[in-house]
């Protein structure tokens, strides 16, 4: 699958956001554009992807390399957003994450972050539509590791998949979620008549709502300031995912629509 669009509309203090998504099924690349003993959680599609270090969120192996090539459709750039850059900064020479516009012996540096804050909020954009991810480990493994996504520049909206919505606090706002998000490491609990209680991220949510499925237009509603205490929840194409950061939802599917108040 590719990616999902949110869209999220409210008023005042009571603000009501829709949450429309938008997905496309594009296959994931082959495992050989990647390569390395340090890669984690990788999906690489032509339009969008997520990619992360080797036992991310937990300790990434020490001594380790991986290389990601990543590409879009020809005539597009590549942005590219850093979730989490937790490694050791003692010695740069052997512990950093490199981006380079293109692949191979041609390829040219972007940039180099070394831990540190620096590659907070930033956005990197490509000259062209291939750029390679190189992460490096040296002999100290303290930290988390890397985990990052990426989409085609048109996309300017690109979150990553470790946002929440709590960090939107406009009225309105739309995003773009990249491929990649639906990890083995995010966290979904609860039970069908109690609800299924969502302390994942906001990317996470959508997809286990059932906006991972081959839909056209599957609209997401997430309410404000209403209480839900019964969940009602699937059919045989997807399921209601209740609590959503602390609110209720309803989700519409073709002829099919679960709401909870």
């Amino acid at each position: 699958m590719d990616a999902s669009l949110m869209v999220g509309r409210g008023t005042g203090g009571a603000a009501v956001f829709i949450l429309i998504v938008f997905i496309l099924l594009l296959g994931a690349r082959s495992s050989r554009a990647q390569k390395g003993d340090g890669c984690g959680h990788t999906v690489l599609g032509v339009g969008s992807g997520s990619l992360a270090s080797l036992g991310y969120p937990l300790s990434y192996p020490s001594n380790s390399v991986c290389e990601w090539e990543i590409s879009v459709n020809t005539g597009h750039t590549i942005l590219v957003r850093i979730a989490d850059l937790d490694i050791d900064t003692n010695n740069c020479q052997v512990s950093y994450l490199r981006l380079y516009n293109g692949h191979g012996p041609g390829r040219t540096e972007i940039v180099k972050f070394c831990g540190g804050k620096e590659w907070r909020d930033a956005v990197i954009q490509s000259e062209g539509h291939q750029v390679t991810v190189q992460f490096m480990s040296g002999p100290h493994n303290n930290g988390r590791g890397l985990f990052l996504s990426y989409t085609k520049s048109q996309h300017t909206d690109l979150i990553t998949c470790l946002e929440k919505g709590e960090h939107f606090s406009e009225a309105e706002f739309s995003k773009f979620c990249p491929a990649g998000c639906l990890t083995d490491f995010g966290e979904v609990s609860g039970t069908i008549p109690h609800g299924y209680r969502d302390s994942s991220p906001l990317c996470l949510a959508g997809v286990h709502a059932g906006c991972g499925q081959q839909q056209r237009h599957p609209t997401l509603r997430k309410l404000a300031g209403q209480q839900c205490d019964i969940c009602a929840v699937s059919n045989p194409f997807t399921f209601l995912l209740a609590f959503f950061m602390g609110k209720s939802i309803s989700f519409d599917y073709r002829d099919f629509k679960a709401v909870q108040y």
